[in-house]
């Protein structure tokens, strides 16, 4: 898992910085985005801090916030892969409504085209 911490809080970002030293990369390259305020970003976000919606809670041991991230990172990475899913069973639908339009639309034309050859 790479990590990339984006936080206002100097102290805070050190002390995420200094525990996952063997995690640490740019945003670019990560997996995760650890921060201390919403972002909107395109990665998933875990929260950390003292506010209620806080994914990993202030203060933490490096094995709190370890496990914390490991948590979170399974359901925000999971939720994610639902949405996506979710996209890829409406796109497959509208294939498949394509497919059965073209379909039909073939069959008709074969018909007409049988009955005329027959007509003549």
């Amino acid at each position: 898992m790479k990590i990339s911490v984006i936080c206002d809080s100097l102290l805070l970002k050190n002390s995420l910085e200094i525990f996952l030293k063997d995690y640490i990369t740019t945003y670019k390259n990560s997996d995760i985005v650890l921060s201390d305020k919403k972002l909107d970003i395109d990665k998933p976000l875990v929260l950390v801090g003292s506010f209620e919606e806080a994914d990993i809670v202030v203060p933490f041991s490096r094995s709190s916030l370890l496990l914390g991230l490991e948590k979170s990172y399974k359901k925000k990475v999971k939720k994610r892969e639902s949405k996506k899913r979710k996209k890829d069973k409406k796109r497959v639908w509208k294939l498949e409504r394509e497919i059965d339009k073209l379909t039909l639309k073939f069959r008709e034309d074969l018909i007409k085209t049988i009955r005329e050859f027959y007509e003549e």
